[in-house]
């Protein structure tokens, strides 16, 4: 299973949270996805590692998301780190890398306090579309071996809970107002000038 160096180190850190400083200045396992996918519950890839490692899938699960909280979300990783993306990784990667993330932290199957990650990942994953289309503003902190096969889908193809931004309210161009008001200060001068009329040939007759 491509997956087993990546959960061991999980179990390692579990077993020993000390080792978190030392942890997060090496480069990521290259089967990192793989501990997405455990973090979000797989059923298929816990038994397999729980095959591997002889640990229940419920201790993988924990080792795992507290594995990906101390390595990628820890607060000065930066857009890249905490997709858990490869040098030059393309927009579809990404894309699987913060779907797989979601399904563990979208507040819909998340309530415990992790979930605030959601919106942090999701920041994440707008730099990183955004970056890929310029790739001199890509960077990573994960190195890639050779011969690593691209990721299986993982994740909801569509996330309601993102609220669509508004759309702004049109205002009439001043160039447009300006004749109408033109014409309603020419009608009052001309019924004034009307009034006046009337009142001068009546006090005329009068006289």
């Amino acid at each position: 299973m491509s997956g087993v160096r990546g959960i061991n180190l999980a179990l390692d850190l579990a077993r020993m949270p000390a080792l978190a400083h030392a942890i997060e200045k090496f480069a990521l396992p290259t089967d990192i996805f793989e501990v997405m996918r455990i973090a979000a519950g797989a059923p298929e890839v816990c038994q397999l590692a729980s095959q591997a490692t002889g640990r229940p899938p419920a201790v993988l699960i924990e080792a795992a998301r507290f594995y990906l909280q101390q390595v990628l979300l820890r607060p000065d990783a930066d857009a890249y780190r905490v997709l858990g993306l490869p040098p030059g990784a393309s927009r579809e990667l990404a894309r699987r890398h913060m779907r797989c993330l979601l399904q563990w932290l979208h507040p819909d199957v998340n309530r415990d306090w992790d979930s605030a990650y959601a919106e942090r990942v999701l920041n994440a994953w707008r730099e990183v579309s955004a970056n890929i289309s310029d790739p001199s503003n890509s960077r990573s902190h994960v190195s890639i071996g050779p011969g690593s096969k691209a990721p299986l889908e993982c994740g909801p193809r569509r996330m309601p809970w993102i609220k669509k931004p508004q759309k702004k309210m049109k205002i009439q161009p001043q160039h447009v107002l300006m004749p109408v008001a033109k014409r309603v200060g020419i009608g009052v001068a001309a019924a004034a000038l009307l009034v006046a009329v009337v009142i001068a040939v009546y006090a005329a007759q009068l006289g």
